[in-house]
């Protein structure tokens, strides 16, 4: 009977000290766990900051128009951010840029701020944007603004809900922007190309010939005005 008991007590302690080492061992892969998390966590925040460091950067360009004016955009990872011949575009991008990052909660009085430059957006647009299709972006933006502030009396969220349309339709004008700009780059580039081709045969008035030729596409895209 008392071998029975001394049993019966190593059994318990035996017990005791394996539950107390999987508590322990338990515990440490939790802690473990949550310190791997929480690494992960902090490695994704400044992947992230990188990632938005870059989104920020802006960088200029600068082309060439083939009566040989210079047409000066700046753009970042997202596509055109401003116009050096375009100052309300530049400037109502960058309001609603910053409106957008504290997710359109902001004051009527700032919304109202806008109102000269948007109004402007079609008289002050540089004539070699003046697609139609850009054109119809304008008109969309500057509707969409005039139902934003012809109601006074709107809630905060109303009008964090009318930004957010306003914000939508100023997108669609980048986006239109972006084609443009890219047809025209495209068109230059080409042009170089062809034209340095003619130059490395020695063929210079080729050259020039063939550099006029590609350019003449410039005027197909003002002939959407």
């Amino acid at each position: 009977m008392k071998n029975i008991k001394m049993n019966s007590i190593k059994l318990f302690a035996t017990a005791l000290t394996v539950s107390s080492f999987m508590l322990v061992s338990c515990d440490n892969a939790k802690k473990k766990a949550t310190e791997i998390k929480e690494e992960a966590t902090e490695i994704k925040k400044d992947i992230e900051n990188e990632v938005g460091e870059m989104d920020d950067e802006v960088k200029t360009r600068t082309y060439k128009m083939k009566d040989g004016t210079a047409i000066v955009y700046n753009l970042d990872a997202k596509g055109v951010v401003g116009f050096d011949d375009w100052a309300d575009f530049t400037v109502v991008n960058s309001e609603l840029a910053q409106m957008r990052k504290s997710n359109f909660v902001t004051t009527a009085q700032r919304v109202k701020n806008m109102n000269f430059r948007i109004a402007s957006l079609g008289s002050t647009i540089p004539a070699w944007l003046k697609t139609e299709e850009v054109m119809e972006d304008v008109a969309d933006v500057q509707k969409e603004y005039l139902e934003l502030i012809e109601d006074p009396n709107a809630s905060d969220n109303e009008r964090k809900e009318n930004l957010e349309e306003l914000s939508e339709k100023f997108d669609d004008l980048r986006e239109e922007l972006d084609e443009t700009v890219k047809e025209y780059t495209k068109i230059h580039e080409e042009a170089i190309e062809e034209y340095n081709e003619e130059i490395k045969k020695g063929k210079i008035d080729a050259a020039i010939e063939e550099y006029n030729e590609e350019i003449k596409k410039l005027d197909k895209i003002l002939e959407k005005k």
